[in-house]
């Protein structure tokens, strides 16, 4: 079969596949991880007593979360590797300290000289 004499086409390590909305941060990643606890909190907050200081604590606390979350969606770790997001940044560590190790153990002989 021949080959395709086409133009190859090379796409380096820093393109991304999504498009960055708000903070580089997808429209897929705002819905799976900013709604939930967008309606968790607004259900708290909807939640009795209604008592003001309680109110502003619950949004407060919702608050807080959510500027935590939006942190850890748009950070990069890595100064010079703007594609690795903190959450790759955590798996590809985690992968790391599980693989399989691999040990060189010297020859009997070599042990011995020092």
């Amino acid at each position: 079969m021949a080959e395709h004499k086409g133009k190859k086409f090379v796409f380096p390590e820093n393109v991304e596949s999504g498009y960055g909305i708000f903070l580089g941060i997808t429209l897929k990643e705002l819905l799976l991880y900013l709604v939930p606890p967008i309606v968790i909190g607004l259900i708290i907050i909807a939640l009795p007593p209604h008592n003001v200081w309680l109110m502003l604590f619950k949004f407060m606390l919702l608050l807080i979360v959510l500027i935590i979350l939006l942190a850890l969606l748009s950070s990069r770790p890595i100064r010079h590797r703007p594609n690795i997001r903190f959450q790759d940044y955590i798996k590809l560590r985690n992968q790391f300290t599980s693989r399989q190790k691999l040990f060189y153990i010297r020859k009997k002989k070599d042990r011995f000289l020092k």
